[in-house]
Order: structure tokens, then sequence, then C-alpha cells
């Protein structure tokens, strides 16, 4: 299967968010757009050294207008810490206390969105796996890809970049709620978000 670039299915994905009013739409745009392209259409390429490749993508959106769909639990919004927080460019790598996002945020439409990179695997450029989790080909600490991540030189900015490249024939995708997120209801009691917005492919690469 022959998939767009992920910059393509984001730019898409600005035009499209315009129609959307209600959570159910959101989730079926994530659904059937952009997790495909997120776990089937490439791979993070960092240096020459390895690969790593997105098994499951946690979805956040929260839009900064008053009447939008608000998602508080978002990191990089305006209110928590900031004001007016500056929005990312798109495809833009962000570090944070849960682990690594891959933002595509829009200042136009005044919404934030990300996808947190829940669990994954990295591959060297023999085909090995590298893992912490010996029990299954995928690491699930997201938090571990600051291992990953970190010591890379400000001067030179295509070390860790998105390669576009569709490995499947057949796409296999389950989808639950977040792990670990949770929101208020209307009594002010703290209670588990049952958006279904965490997506993950049922094969390894």
């Amino acid at each position: 299967m022959i998939m767009k670039k992920l910059i393509e299915v984001l730019k898409e994905f600005e035009s499209q968010i315009k129609g959307i009013s209600n959570e159910d739409d959101l989730q079926n745009l994530f659904k059937k757009s952009l997790a495909p392209t997120f776990l089937y259409g490439g791979y993070i390429k960092v240096r020459d050294d390895f690969k790593i490749y997105i098994r499951t993508a946690e979805f956040y959106f929260h839009s900064e207008k008053e009447n939008g769909i608000h998602d508080p639990i978002v990191y990089h919004r305006n209110g928590r810490g900031m004001k007016n927080v500056p929005y990312f460019p798109l495809m833009t790598l962000h570090s944070h206390d849960s682990g690594f996002d891959i933002t595509f945020e829009s200042k136009k439409n005044e919404y934030r969105a990300s996808i947190l990179i829940r669990s994954y695997e990295v591959v060297d450029n023999n085909g090995r796996y590298l893992e912490w989790n010996k029990k299954d080909m995928f690491e699930e600490h997201p938090t571990y890809k600051r291992k990953l991540l970190n010591g890379f030189s400000i001067c030179d900015d295509n070390e860790i970049r998105w390669i576009d490249e569709s490995r499947k024939q057949t796409i296999t995708i389950s989808e639950k709620a977040r792990e670990r997120v949770y929101q208020y209801d209307s009594n002010g009691n703290k209670v588990k978000c049952n958006r279904r917005w965490s997506f993950t492919r049922k094969d390894t690469v």
C-alpha cells in the first residue's frame, strides 16, 4: 500500500479539522487518516545509527477557542504555565515529562495537536532490535526515548528526521483509551478519560 507523506497528511488534517465539531468525528479522523500514516508510513531516523518505529500513537488535541474541543492534559498550550505559548512548527519533536511528541499545531486555526509515542521498536542498521523489554520486540516506556534522542549537536538540523516509507500491504490497528490520562467531571471529581485516542498496530516491523 502506497501512503501519502506524513507532512501531507498533517496539512490535510488542518483543512479537515475545520468541519469537525465533536469528539467522535475527531476520533474517526485520527483513526482513518493519521494513525495509519504514523504507524505504517515511516519511521524516525536517528543519525545512521538506528530507526524508531512507532507502535502505539496516542493523540492529543486542544483548541484554544472557547467553544472548541478541549484537552487539558496537553502540555504545550496556553494557560499551563504561560498565557501565550508560541505554536510549534509542523512536525516538531517535543520532549516533556511523559516522553516525546510529534506535533502538528496550527496558529491559524488556534489548536494544539500531537501524538505521544507511547510504544515503539528500535532497529539498528543490521535489522536487530534494541530492546529493554525482553518479553517483546517493543518498548512500552515512552520516557526511555530520552536515552535515544539526547546528545545531538545543535549545529546540525538533520540528525533526527522522519523518513516516509510505506511498509505493509495489510493494516491492522486497534484503538483504546489513552493510558494514565484523567479529566474532571461536572462535579469536579477526577475520573479516567474515556476518549479512545490511542491506536496500536498489531504486528512488528
